[in-house]
This record gives structure tokens, C-alpha cells and sequence, in this order.
């Protein structure tokens, strides 16, 4: 990983020499330091992590694609949307929280606004009418800490949940306590309700993990890498 990192700024300054751009330099460099950055998130746990990683991708495999699949057949896609801008509708207090501890004031009036209107007009966020005129603000409690400076201090795979490092995993505590799901006090059906939003979640993309399997070498790493490069580009946003 560091040799191929070596070779990436050799022939970045290269191509700089040649180059009359730079402010398209500038924006290289700062996705090449992104590269950097990713690299450098430890795997202390990497033999704990490799081992948790075999289990999700068993559940996936054997037990969330089968039933995900099935669904697909059953419910329609404009069914299976619908139920997705409901229970993206229930988020909407933590990206509210969120972009607000971020002194986002523009981005949560759009998220209070988009909320109010889905849950009313769209009919408690079955339909997303506010996307017309707002675009979703997405924030977590962990871009949060990533917005103040707080690094991923070290790689994490969670049992049902994937990739993730240690900052982002301590920042879904916050979000937990602003999703009204937690406030189910049925265990058996706030179970249910986060298993159907899995699965109807997970049938919108079928066969795409497949194919990162049949295209990757070594799964574990590249999606561990693939998370942190999203999260750095989200933090940045």
C-alpha cells in the first residue's frame, strides 16, 4: 500500500510539470491527500475485523440477499419507495441535529422544511414531494465529529452493519437516541420495523455486492477503504 502510494505522487508531481492548470492541480492534490489519509486509517483488529466481515458476508449471501430478492417480487418498486421515503423521513431529526451542531443554519431550515412537507403533503414521508424544491441534507453525529477535526482512529467491521472505524461507530449512539424507532417499546416489532427497513433497503441493489466479490481480490480491504473514502468526500461536503 505505501510503495503504490509512492508511486501515485511521483506521477502526480509529474504530471504537474506539464501542467498549466493550477487550480485542477490543487484539486488533485487534495483527493491525492485523501488516498493518503485512507491509508493510514489503522486495523489494529484487522484479524477480529476479517472474521466479523465473514460473517456479514454469510448473513448477506444466505439469508438478507435470498429474502431481499423475494420481496423485490412480491412488493413493486413503487411500493418499496415508498416505504424507503418513510423511513428516510423518520431520519430527518438526526440530519436536523446534525447539520445544526455543524452551524449548518441553511441546511437545517432545508431539512426542517423538507420534513414538515413530507409529513404532511407526502403523507408521513410515503411520498418526497420536498426534493422538487430541496435537495436532502444528509448529516450523522459521525460527520459531525469528523467536521471538528476528530479522526477514524481505527478501522471497524460491525456485526450486521459492515465497514465503519471508531469514531463513526461511537457517533451512531447520538443518532440511535433521534430516530423515533428507538422509542418502540416492542422489542419483537422495533426488530421487525429495522429488519423490513434492511431488507427494502437492500433490494435496490441486488447483485451489486456480487459483483464487487467476482471484480475484488480481497473484499474486506476494498470496502473498508471504499467507506472511508465516502466519509472523508461526506465530511468535506
Amino acid at each position: 500500500m505505501k510503495l503504490s502510494i509512492v508511486f501515485f505522487v511521483l506521477f502526480a508531481l509529474l504530471g504537474s510539470v506539464f501542467s498549466d492548470d493550477f487550480d485542477g492541480f490543487s484539486d488533485f492534490e487534495e483527493e491525492l491527500q485523501e488516498q493518503v489519509d485512507v491509508a493510514h486509517v489503522p486495523d489494529p483488529l484487522e484479524p477480529l475485523n476479517r472474521g466479523i466481515w465473514w460473517f456479514n458476508d454469510k448473513l448477506y449471501l444466505y439469508v438478507l440477499e435470498p429474502v431481499a430478492s423475494g420481496y423485490s417480487k412480491v412488493i413493486p418498486k413503487a411500493g418499496r419507495q415508498s416505504i424507503a421515503n418513510a423511513f428516510d423521513n423518520l431520519q430527518a431529526p438526526e440530519r436536523v441535529v446534525n447539520n445544526l451542531l455543524q452551524l449548518k443554519f441553511a441546511d437545517t431550515g432545508t431539512e426542517l422544511k423538507r420534513f414538515v412537507c413530507n409529513s404532511t403533503v407526502g403523507v408521513l414521508g410515503l411520498r418526497d414531494p420536498a426534493s422538487k424544491k430541496h435537495e436532502p441534507q444528509p448529516e450523522d453525529f459521525g460527520q459531525t465529529l469528523g467536521h471538528y477535526g476528530v479522526k477514524p482512529i481505527m478501522a471497524l467491521q460491525l456485526p450486521l452493519l459492515g465497514p465503519s472505524n471508531l469514531r463513526d461507530a461511537v457517533g451512531m449512539i447520538p443518532d440511535m437516541f433521534l430516530n423515533p424507532i428507538f422509542y418502540i417499546e416492542s422489542l419483537a416489532i422495533k426488530i421487525g420495523v429495522k429488519a423490513e427497513e434492511e431488507v427494502n433497503k437492500t433490494s435496490f441493489r441486488l447483485g451489486v455486492y456480487e459483483d464487487i466479490k467476482k471484480e475484488r481480490l480481497d473484499v474486506y480491504a476494498f470496502l473498508q477503504d471504499a467507506y472511508e473514502q465516502n466519509r472523508l468526500k461526506k465530511i468535506k461536503e
